[in-house]
């Protein structure tokens, strides 16, 4: 996953042309297990409803209001609903001008997170419009229109305010609290809230007196411990929480708790 300097992302938008092809709104249910087709052209996927894993090549994300997913073209892109829930997202489609650079934002695969995202999925749904009608004049309008939506969305987001410190260590708890199952490394919640990793770490030394990776771990194993004691299975357990290795998962559960998960249950 490419990491993000507002500042070039913008710059990228501003000084260097792109087409618009088409804003267009999609809905996929839980039914049809993956979703999966190469991309031909860029596109930014604004969630709206639901949730769903989104992958790009081996580039994974998680689809879900608030946060915006930006695909390239020449990949290969599946989407899997999570939960029963349909998943809807706006997708704007454009072709990148002669910006050649391969590692360009126009031509990689990166997501950021936006506030305001009623009044963004209100001003998508205009563009949505603009973009199903046939007239010459109307292709033209959509250009305008969703580029200066494009650049001051991006403008927006690179002024916000910034949290605080115990905003920001709270900020990435929760984070950590609501994606507990999924992959969560220290790069990946510093790269998400554009930090270094160093400081991603004081803070959480700092304010919650231990280092990400074990205030993950603690959670997780808070989960675990209510969800056996509902009598689900060891390894259903593991696999809930986020741990493939049902034995790696049983040495920290018993770490933490003093006994394993397998005499939890017997007992």
């Amino acid at each position: 996953m490419k990491s993000i300097i507002k500042n070039d992302l913008i710059k990228e938008f501003r000084e260097n042309s792109f087409e618009i092809v088409r804003v267009d709104k999609f809905t996929k249910d839980s039914i049809a297990t993956r979703n999966t087709y190469k991309t031909n052209l860029s596109a930014f996927i604004f969630p709206i409803k639901g949730k769903a894993k989104i992958e790009f090549d081996n580039e994974i994300f998680t689809g879900e209001r608030g946060r915006v997913i930006h695909g390239c073209k020449n990949k290969n892109l599946s989407f899997k609903v999570l939960g029963g829930e349909e998943f809807e997202h706006i997708n704007i489609y454009y072709v990148a001008g002669k910006y050649n650079n391969s590692n360009s934002y126009m031509r990689s695969v990166f997501e950021f997170t936006i506030n305001d995202y009623d009044n963004v999925i209100e001003s998508l749904n205009k563009l949505i419009k603009i973009s199903a009608r046939q007239e010459i004049t109307s292709k033209i309008m959509l250009q305008i229109q969703t580029g200066l939506f494009l650049k001051e969305l991006l403008r927006e987001q690179n002024h916000k305010k910034q949290l605080n410190e115990e905003e920001l260590t709270k900020d990435i708890s929760k984070y950590i609290s609501e994606h507990y199952m999924e992959e969560i490394s220290l790069s990946k919640l510093a790269d998400r809230y554009g930090q270094k990793v160093n400081r991603v770490s004081y803070l959480f030394n700092k304010h919650l007196k231990m280092r990400p990776i074990d205030y993950l771990i603690q959670y997780r194993m808070t989960v675990a411990y209510t969800l056996l004691n509902k009598g689900l299975k060891v390894k259903e357990v593991s696999k809930r929480v986020g741990y493939n290795d049902e034995f790696y998962f049983s040495r920290l559960f018993k770490k933490k708790f003093g006994i394993s998960p397998n005499k939890l249950k017997r007992g």
